[in-house]
């Protein structure tokens, strides 16, 4: 009987960390904008990860270690008051290291073929074929075709409810890549 009770412990415990074991970084904790009337619209992305988690493996770029998963959309269509919208994959990631940190990590991890520019106070790793003249060219690029260049964003600008998702953070990843 104490081997049973032993065993469903274990998998009591376990059970909770294995739903998301395979998912592409941890989840955040939005237990906090839930109860938090300002963070209304940060409650919609729990409800985007709860219809969909990208596993572990699905982007061709690696989350980046410690970050929490606050946001993914798969590819497909959604609908928005009514207008149909395409969507492509992509992934947000809040984390409490500085942006510095977190370009290290992609520049060491991703290797050639990868490129850095910046825009707007946003960094931009992106993969082309050779880099582009300037960040607002990326950014142009980027707008004129969503979705079709692998890039990571790399970005300062939290806002309060960022704070209540993961606590002491200070950068925010946004994760635009095709599957694997």
């Amino acid at each position: 009987m104490k081997k049973l009770c032993l065993g469903n412990l274990i998998w009591f415990l376990l059970l909770p960390n294995m739903a998301h074991a395979s998912s592409y970084a941890p989840l955040a904790d939005f237990s906090a904008v839930r109860q938090n009337a300002q963070c209304q619209l940060t409650t919609l992305n729990e409800t985007l990860l709860k219809n969909w988690t990208p596993p572990a493996d699905f982007f061709m770029v690696p989350a980046y270690p410690q970050a929490r998963l606050t946001s993914a959309i798969p590819s497909g269509t959604a609908n928005i008051k009514g207008k149909n919208y395409q969507t492509f994959p992509s992934a947000m990631l809040l984390s409490t290291d500085p942006p510095e940190t977190i370009i290290g990590f992609y520049k060491k991890t991703l290797g050639r073929g990868w490129y850095q520019t910046e825009d707007h106070g946003i960094t931009y790793i992106y993969r082309m074929p050779r880099p582009v003249s300037s960040g607002e060219a990326l950014t142009q690029h980027l707008m004129s075709r969503p979705g079709y260049t692998p890039h990571i964003a790399i970005d300062t600008d939290l806002k309060p409810c960022d704070q209540h998702l993961v606590p002491g953070a200070k950068t925010r990843i946004t994760v635009v890549a095709a599957p694997r």
